[in-house]
Protein backbone atom coordinates (compact mmCIF):
# COMPACT_ATOMS: atom_id res chain seq x y z
CA UNK A 1 0.00 0.00 0.00
CA UNK A 2 1.11 3.90 -0.81
CA UNK A 3 1.57 5.78 1.76
CA UNK A 4 3.41 9.65 2.58
CA UNK A 5 6.46 8.03 3.52
CA UNK A 6 6.45 4.93 0.97
CA UNK A 7 4.70 6.58 -2.47
CA UNK A 8 5.25 3.26 -4.01
CA UNK A 9 3.80 0.52 -3.36
CA UNK A 10 5.78 -2.94 -2.75
CA UNK A 11 5.59 -6.04 -3.90
CA UNK A 12 7.39 -9.16 -5.02
CA UNK A 13 10.89 -7.94 -6.46
CA UNK A 14 11.37 -9.54 -10.03
CA UNK A 15 14.90 -9.57 -11.27
CA UNK A 16 14.75 -7.26 -14.62
CA UNK A 17 16.19 -10.02 -17.48
CA UNK A 18 18.23 -6.94 -18.88
CA UNK A 19 20.00 -6.10 -15.67
CA UNK A 20 20.48 -9.77 -15.18
CA UNK A 21 22.13 -10.05 -18.88
CA UNK A 22 24.13 -7.54 -18.10
CA UNK A 23 25.11 -8.74 -14.65
CA UNK A 24 26.64 -12.34 -16.12
CA UNK A 25 29.38 -9.69 -18.23
CA UNK A 26 30.42 -7.80 -15.04
CA UNK A 27 33.00 -8.48 -12.79
CA UNK A 28 31.74 -7.67 -9.77
CA UNK A 29 34.84 -9.19 -7.77
CA UNK A 30 37.05 -5.67 -9.52
CA UNK A 31 33.67 -3.65 -8.22
CA UNK A 32 33.92 -5.00 -4.78
CA UNK A 33 37.90 -4.07 -4.54
CA UNK A 34 37.79 -0.67 -6.06
CA UNK A 35 34.70 -0.09 -3.36
CA UNK A 36 37.50 -1.21 -0.59
CA UNK A 37 39.83 1.93 -2.03
CA UNK A 38 39.29 5.19 -0.56
CA UNK A 39 38.09 7.53 -2.96
CA UNK A 40 41.67 9.57 -2.82
CA UNK A 41 42.82 6.34 -3.76
CA UNK A 42 40.28 5.64 -6.47
CA UNK A 43 41.19 9.27 -7.65
CA UNK A 44 44.83 8.55 -7.52
CA UNK A 45 44.20 5.32 -9.90
CA UNK A 46 42.04 6.58 -12.45
CA UNK A 47 45.08 9.66 -13.06
CA UNK A 48 47.72 6.54 -13.71
CA UNK A 49 45.56 4.97 -15.96
CA UNK A 50 44.93 8.51 -17.55
CA UNK A 51 48.60 9.02 -17.96
CA UNK A 52 49.27 5.33 -19.20
CA UNK A 53 46.55 6.05 -21.89
CA UNK A 54 47.76 9.52 -22.89
CA UNK A 55 51.60 7.65 -23.16
CA UNK A 56 49.52 4.58 -25.45
CA UNK A 57 47.73 7.64 -27.67
CA UNK A 58 51.31 9.30 -28.19
CA UNK A 59 52.95 6.57 -28.73
CA UNK A 60 50.26 5.69 -31.49
CA UNK A 61 50.38 8.96 -33.06
CA UNK A 62 54.55 8.43 -32.86
CA UNK A 63 54.30 5.56 -35.33
CA UNK A 64 51.82 6.49 -37.55
CA UNK A 65 53.86 9.62 -38.32
CA UNK A 66 56.77 7.23 -38.78
CA UNK A 67 54.70 5.19 -41.26
CA UNK A 68 53.53 7.96 -43.05
CA UNK A 69 57.69 9.74 -43.08
CA UNK A 70 58.76 5.89 -44.52
CA UNK A 71 55.76 5.56 -47.10
CA UNK A 72 56.86 9.04 -48.69
CA UNK A 73 60.51 7.83 -48.88
CA UNK A 74 59.83 4.73 -50.21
Amino acid sequence: MATAKNPLPLGPLVPDPVIEAYKRDVDRTLLRENLKLTVEERFRRFEAFMVGLQELRRAGRDMQASGRRSAADG
